[in-house]
């Protein structure tokens, strides 16, 4: 024990002397980047960003062969932000942090727009229930059972990546508190009637709920924009994330 002991302390003097590790480890503060705090405001929450903190034995390592430091290669560990999504999942998110330059579109179930945002590649999320579940959706879906909540989320998590977020609405909230998902719910809907309204006030961490049956064309006029101001069309998930990539 003793010698595996010294070992690791001679291991270390060594490791911790070596030029490209202190080099590293002078230039992490310039490279680290600060947590931010999630919004509350009353029952509602905008989420936060991780704490970026650069690991220098892990960097080292990953820069070891090339023997020369490269900032592309540093390996990061996150630390949650002091107020954070996950220490709040009792409130409801009404949009995604705007310093991730992105926005998220929530489907209601429609068969038109499904294929229209899978045909384009374009990320989205789907409320699905057990009727118009498919094992093979390729975009993100949501649980919109009540009755049915755990049955719909074991064939979730059996045959989809299961995001755990619920978006809100009267009847399944206390279902979705009781299950412990991200809640969601957001002010901008949209629908035939209001493409131009929302067309023009788009902002970075928007969610939109799409009401099923609007024209696509009208869908693509609000992608055309978002694309315009240089944002990202993420899944939700991604979205309410505090993780920065």
């Amino acid at each position: 024990m003793f010698s595996f002991f010294y070992t690791e302390k001679i291991a270390n003097y060594v490791l911790e002397n070596n030029e490209l590790y202190q080099e590293i480890e002078s230039v992490k503060d310039t490279y680290e980047i600060a947590s931010v705090s999630a919004v509350i405001d009353g029952g509602y929450i905008i989420p936060g960003l991780n704490r970026q903190v650069v690991d220098i034995k892990d960097s080292y390592y990953n820069m070891k062969d090339m023997e020369a430091f490269n900032a592309y290669y540093l390996i990061y560990d996150d630390t949650y932000p002091k107020v954070s999504l996950n220490n709040n999942i009792d409130k409801i998110i009404s949009r995604g942090n705007s310093l991730k330059n992105s926005v998220a579109f929530v489907l209601e179930y429609d068969a038109n727009l499904i294929n229209y945002f899978s045909d384009n590649n374009i990320a989205a999320s789907v409320i699905v229930t057990l009727d118009n579940f498919a094992k093979d959706l390729e975009l993100e879906a949501l649980n919109g059972e009540v009755n049915n909540f755990n049955d719909l989320d074991s064939l979730l998590n059996k045959y989809n990546n299961n995001s755990n977020i619920c978006y809100v609405t009267d009847s399944n909230l206390d279902v979705c508190r009781k299950n412990n998902k991200y809640l969601v719910k957001s002010d901008k809907v949209i629908s035939n009637s209001n493409i131009i309204d929302i067309k023009n006030n788009i902002e970075s961490g928007d969610i939109y709920y799409v009401s099923k049956s609007t024209d696509t064309k009208n869908i693509q006029l609000i992608i055309n924009s978002i694309l315009y101001k240089d944002l990202e069309i993420v899944s939700l998930s991604k979205l309410i994330s505090e993780e920065r990539s």
